[in-house]
């Protein structure tokens, strides 16, 4: 399945599109989702609340029952960082994420 969304940046704070292969989320004991990708390097987060996570996983199940290719994430950005770095992010856990297929 792919994904689509606006990317942080770590180091720079540049935001920029990316689109990559999903091959799986998991939610770690830091209030993240992290996204299992096709970039071994890098980890993608997503600070959010455990309530959401559970959210966000059933917006993905649907998407892949219905027969989707992708999804597009909005309502909040997806931070790239180095494999295994944790990101302080207190105070954006909460952001308005939302799963739209496609």
């Amino acid at each position: 399945m792919y994904m689509a969304f606006d990317c942080i940046e770590s180091l720079s704070g540049e935001t920029h599109g990316e689109i990559l292969t999903l091959y799986g989320v998991r939610f770690n004991r830091n209030n993240f989702a992290v996204l299992s990708t096709e970039h071994r390097a890098h980890d993608y987060l997503l600070p959010m609340k455990k309530e959401q996570f559970e959210e966000f996983v059933v917006d993905v199940r649907k998407a892949l029952a219905d027969g989707k290719v992708g999804i597009r994430l909005t309502g909040g950005a997806v931070y790239r960082v180095r494999h295994g770095a944790i990101l302080p992010m207190e105070d954006k856990l909460g952001l308005p994420y939302k799963v739209e297929a496609f």
